[in-house]
């Protein structure tokens, strides 16, 4: 299903991993090259300079193709219909051509085939905005298979989070059209749905086979995270019941079950903290960490205690203390946690493969001058270490 060759983005896999230990010096020179000769890379994948000026000039050529071929079709293009044919039109060629550079060309986060695939999906997209008479739902569902497609073929994380918030918005607009019953539930079902998702993602991400589509199933963890608390969090439920369903709430006005939502507004993050440092999980403990502003920002919203620049400075002495002292504590790792620069989380189980990798690129027999380091044997994961090593 992917259009790049398996084995290269294992190779190149194994490049990066290799990297890395040689910048930890856990590796020589040599042992890289070697690793690097055992597993070539194909792949073109400019500087990140370079990609973005690829991705700019295949912008700019989509863009003026599209208007050269509105100026040659333009009776066709008298009605609406006509142009959202012309974009679904431009958005296939622009697939096709992806497709070709792809196999023909290597290109791999090039910049172009970004720049394609994004053009692609928007054209084929943005042509059901531009006939005007389908509904919400069915934008939002034909948009979740579009990118779901392209996640699949094409494993990009960005597109991996459009096809998540696509399926979400397709659940919403169907539910608010069911009836009063049917948006009462409507922060609990997407509440269920995110918490499925994410147990989903976790799983899905543990099997070799989805070693690919790793960084999409991170972004979406932690889309799902996000939308498990922004479902419930009483801004938002109260914003947006008082704008889409007419509830016409006054100032000072709670929204029904107003004591739940406060809670959940105020635990939720702190949960997921919690977890994060029992189970050395950093998408957990970051998204807590982030949810953290929106529970003062929420509190805030609605009883205001002191003056903004007064609760702005205390805010930020408390963070500053804070933060010194954390860095003081974790000076020495205490209980797998440390403020020394992280290494890879995976890196220990990577060096333990460069050694098998490492073992069959020699001769046998040969002996590697000046190398008297030995791998393979460690434990750890995570992200700390366990003691072992």
């Amino acid at each position: 299903m992917l259009a790049y060759n398996s084995q290269t983005l294992d190779n190149l896999e194994i490049q990066e991993e290799a990297e890395k230990a040689l910048r930890k010096n856990c590796i020589t020179v040599p042992t890289y090259k070697a690793i690097e000769a055992a597993h070539p890379v194909n792949f073109y994948t400019p500087n990140p300079v370079i990609k973005i000026g690829l991705f700019i000039l295949t912008v700019v050529i989509i863009s003026f193709s599209l208007g050269l071929l509105s100026l040659m079709a333009m009776d066709m293009l008298r009605n609406e219909d006509g142009f959202a044919g012309l974009c679904i039109f431009a958005g296939l060629v622009c697939y096709g051509i992806l497709e070709i550079f792809i196999r023909e060309k290597k290109l791999f986060r090039a910049g172009v085939d970004d720049a394609l695939l994004w053009g692609a999906i928007l054209l084929i997209c943005s042509s059901m905005v531009i006939v005007g008479h389908i509904s919400a739902s069915t934008v939002c569902l034909v948009v979740c298979i579009v990118t779901v497609l392209a996640t699949l073929r094409f494993a990009d994380m960005m597109i991996a989070g459009v096809a998540y918030l696509a399926f979400l918005g397709f659940i919403f607009t169907v539910a608010i059209k069911l009836g009063p019953v049917a948006k009462t539930i409507v922060p609990f079902l997407i509440m269920f749905i995110s918490i499925t998702v994410y147990i989903a993602a976790k799983k899905i991400s543990a099997y070799h086979s989805s070693r690919h589509y790793k960084h999409c199933l991170t972004i979406v963890s932690v889309l799902s995270l996000l939308t498990l608390y922004l479902a419930g969090n009483y801004f938002v439920v109260r914003e947006v019941s008082n704008e889409m369903f007419d509830l016409q709430l006054q100032d000072g006005q709670s929204i029904p079950g107003a004591i739940f939502f406060w809670i959940y507004t105020a635990v939720i993050p702190v949960v997921y903290l919690y977890l994060g440092i029992r189970k050395k999980d950093t998408v957990l403990l970051r998204t807590g960490m982030i949810l953290l502003a929106a529970i003062v920002f929420t509190i805030r919203y609605y009883h205001s205690v002191l003056p903004l620049e007064t609760a702005m400075v205390i805010g930020g002495l408390v963070l500053t203390v804070g933060a010194w002292a954390l860095i003081r504590y974790l000076k020495e790792p205490k209980h797998g946690f440390t403020y020394a620069e992280p290494e890879d989380p995976s890196l220990a189980d990577k060096l333990r493969l460069e050694s098998l990798i490492i073992a069959q690129t020699y001769v046998p027999g040969a002996q590697p001058a000046g190398n008297d380091v030995q791998f393979g044997g460690g434990t750890g994961g995570g992200g700390g270490a366990s003691g072992g090593y």
